[in-house]
């Protein structure tokens, strides 16, 4: 019965592209949920098929399914003007277990993701990546944690296999751009996310507002070439022995109830303990990072729930003698809401400058490489959106290709 259930409710609404973090996956954030009965105004596809959707969120039950495709085109400029297809598809379930089992503030959390398709960066030569979902092809099941939450939620421990840019070095308000490098500094280039999340264990304290602080500890084994994102725990156990470790700070402020505009100012740092060849031939034993976000809503809405301009920036730094990306800084606008009468539709505007290495050998003939993106989401039903994208990219890759031009046709479909 509950197996049955399970899969009866595949129409379960799906994580809005945050893609937050860094991926479109990475948030477990859902949709509003409509059950009028309308095809044009249901929350999901599927809808709640034989009840089974109400009667697992009655036990604390949320299931998540959509699918993400990208139909990119590098018209000119890179290494070859040529089209690219690639496809996401993510089903997540997400188990409060305070209905069933009683236990207050606890959480299970399952997700399986596949990806297929041609890398567009092949063809346009970027660092940065300007699609997201970007990736050698994999089939994975790509997170499985739980979560406690404490002392009135002042105080949350996860643990288990987790993509760890859901919960360090975001930013709330680039979620929704295609382009990679607002989701998290490419700087963090040894990061456990898309697609290689990893197994640790992470805390923080006083996220309910204010000031808040955080770190974790993770199997660092893909240093090494060991894909962490296809297997399970036991390269954090046993050799490789690398670790990534990593800690945040922050100050939010705003919100609800209060007549201040949401924002937040958060930084972190970094370190891996492992291995790190140098540009110049050498062993760097270890390497250290750290990074800066900012969220700021400009502008809301006059009674319009979530309608207004979000703005972010990001700083990364890393060493220059093995990391191909020195230094990174980005910034952007997102505006929700921009067209009259198009409420959930959304407009942005961002830039990244990729700092590159000028360590001997390590190849850039370019100081910098930068991409620009300008997109609009039409949010066509609310299971179904189109996002046309344009991104102009300069220097891509750092190594004297000329600049590049690429339009990407996203679509989301929410099962």
């Amino acid at each position: 019965m509950v197996l049955a259930a399970l899969l009866a409710a595949c129409g379960a609404s799906a994580q809005q592209a945050e893609p937050g973090r860094q991926h479109p996956v990475g948030t477990h954030e859902h949709y509003p949920v409509h059950r009028d009965g309308s095809l044009w105004q249901r929350g999901h596809l599927l809808d709640d098929p034989a009840g089974a959707r109400s009667a697992l969120e009655q036990a604390g039950v949320v299931v998540d399914a959509v699918l993400i495709a990208d139909l990119s085109k590098n018209t000119s400029g890179g290494v070859n003007p040529a089209g690219t297809f690639r496809h996401l598809f993510d089903f997540s379930i997400e188990w409060d277990l305070q209905p069933l089992l009683g236990v207050e503030g606890g959480t299970f959390f399952v997700d399986f993701q596949t990806q297929e398709g041609q890398d567009g960066s092949a063809e346009a030569g970027d660092l940065q990546a300007y699609s997201n979902i970007d990736a050698p092809d994999f089939t994975a099941l790509y997170e499985v944690w739980y979560q406690q939450m404490l002392s009135d939620g002042a105080v949350r421990i996860k643990a288990g296999k987790i993509d760890v840019n859901a919960d360090f070095a975001f930013v709330d308000n680039g979620g929704e751009f295609i382009h990679s490098s607002p989701g998290f500094s490419p700087t963090i280039f040894v990061l456990p996310t898309y697609p290689d999340p990893s197994f640790g264990v992470l805390g923080f304290v006083g996220e309910g507002g204010g000031l808040y602080a955080g770190g974790g500890v993770f199997d660092g084994a893909l240093q090494e070439g060991v894909s962490t994102g296809t297997r399970g725990p036991s390269t954090l156990f046993g050799d490789p022995a690398d670790l990534f470790l990593i800690g945040e700070a922050g100050l939010a402020w705003g919100g609800e109830d209060t007549p201040r505009l949401p924002g937040r100012l958060a930084g972190g740092v970094w370190h891996h303990t492992g291995g790190f060849a140098t540009f110049s031939g050498g062993v760097e034993d270890g390497t250290t990072g750290f990074y800066a976000v900012l969220d700021q809503q400009l502008y809301a809405e006059a009674a319009a729930d979530d309608q207004g301009v979000y703005f972010f920036a990001q700083f990364g730094y890393a060493d220059a003698r093995v990391s191909a990306v020195e230094h990174h800084a980005g910034a952007g606008v997102q505006w929700v809401g921009l067209i009259p009468d198009r409420d959930s539709d959304v407009a942005g505007l961002m830039v990244s400058y990729a700092g590159l290495s000028d360590e001997p050998g390590a190849g850039f003939t370019d100081e910098a490489e930068t991409a620009v993106e300008l997109f609009y989401k039409a949010q066509i039903t609310p299971w179904l959106s189109l996002k046309p994208d344009l991104q102009y990219i300069a220097n891509p890759g750092g190594v004297g290709l000329d600049d590049a031009w690429v339009t990407t046709l996203r679509l989301e479909l929410v099962f």
